[in-house]
């Protein structure tokens, strides 16, 4: 176990900002790298896994789509055979290894890469992120994933069903859907972000809650709301590209899709500056509970103290040694202090309350 957290502390020390022919994986991740293959058309649908050795341009079928799924980006060197065997260059297997990279749409001629990560909550409700690449060349879609997390479920159940019609089109609908299991994601996860700062708001406008840990709270919706908005504004202001794409990829009569893919993203960004100003309100909120919990504090030890001044003068006045002071010789004179200095408290606090004090 130690020997795996040691190789995970030294990969977070390697480097792929410079230029190199051999590039490394620098996620945090373990996972051993396994490729599944997908060829589909309208009658056939077929998945079977395949060898990091294989020559991967010889297991394309022409007559099929063909969606390489690769989970898993430790097997730097087989990552990279796969981007040159379909015709990109090694600085694009530098982006695909690097989890730290910025979301891209990058377009060539007949063939493109996308850059982006994935948000989501675990069954543990901790938001996660997952750094994804897709490359589309001809009829072979090929996706990398950081994990065996099954992120692309959905358009595996869309493949079975023939979703839209989506085994008689060509890759550019496999891509649509690919994207969208991961907007859809987003879209779920900044709504759940908002539900829970909505939660907060309520609690902190009933002064009556418990509201010790409100702070921390606040602060992990902060968090996560700037985890989503990092990974959802590039790729809003990325993906227009798409929809101005000229390399046959995408036909005019998946438009629509890719539009409504759009429209999301708007929804992504429009709750997340939504989310910004509800957290900026629960922060002044969260400050004024606090100025209020510290006031009445004061007031009730103002309260305290008030009641207790003029008790503290008869005790000061009758605890001087003078020698002629006709109180000390009386028979009831501790008495009649008891109840002059009860009087006293009880006067004063009616006073307060009259003048609505308190």
């Amino acid at each position: 176990m130690r020997r795996k957290e040691g190789k995970t502390h030294r990969r977070r020390h390697m480097s792929n900002r410079h230029l190199s022919d051999k590039y490394f994986y620098v996620g945090e991740h373990e996972t051993i790298t396994n490729i599944h293959l997908t060829q589909y058309n309208e009658t056939t649908l077929h998945t079977r896994e395949i060898k990091t050795t294989d020559v991967f341009k010889q297991l394309v079928s022409q007559d099929h789509i063909n969606w390489f799924q690769v989970s898993g980006l430790t097997n730097a060197e087989a990552i990279t055979r796969i981007v040159k065997d379909f015709g990109l260059h090694n600085l694009d297997a530098k982006d695909i290894l690097t989890p730290q990279h910025v979301v891209k749409i990058e377009e060539y001629h007949d063939r493109m890469l996308i850059i982006l990560n994935s948000c989501y909550y675990n069954e543990n409700m901790e938001i996660m992120t997952e750094h994804i690449s897709m490359l589309v060349a001809g009829n072979v879609v090929i996706t990398f994933t950081e994990s065996n997390n099954p992120v692309f479920e959905a358009t595996y159940k869309a493949l079975g069903s023939n979703m839209l019609n989506i085994r008689k089109k060509g890759s550019g609908l496999l891509l649509a859907f690919l994207l969208n299991t991961i907007v859809a994601g987003m879209v779920e996860t900044v709504t759940k972000v908002e539900e829970m700062l909505e939660d907060i708001e309520e609690t902190l406008l009933d002064v009556n809650n418990d509201q010790g840990n409100m702070g921390l709270l606040i602060q992990q919706r902060r968090h996560e709301y700037m985890l989503i908005r990092k990974n959802s504004q590039p790729l809003k202001e990325q993906f227009s590209k798409l929809l101005r794409s000229e390399n046959g990829i995408i036909s005019a009569d998946m438009l629509p899709v890719y539009n409504d893919l759009a429209d999301q993203l708007s929804f992504i960004i429009q709750s997340t500056e939504s989310c910004r100003e509800i957290i900026s309100s629960l922060v002044d909120l969260y400050i004024s509970n606090n100025d209020l919990r510290m006031n009445a504090i004061m007031k009730r030890l103002t309260i305290v103290s008030t009641i207790f001044i003029p008790l503290t003068f008869l005790v000061g006045v009758w605890g001087m040694n003078f020698k002629f002071m006709p109180e000390l010789d009386w028979r009831y004179g501790y008495s009649i202090a008891w109840i002059v200095m009860i009087l006293c408290g009880i006067i004063t606090w009616l006073y307060m309350k009259k003048k609505d004090w308190y």
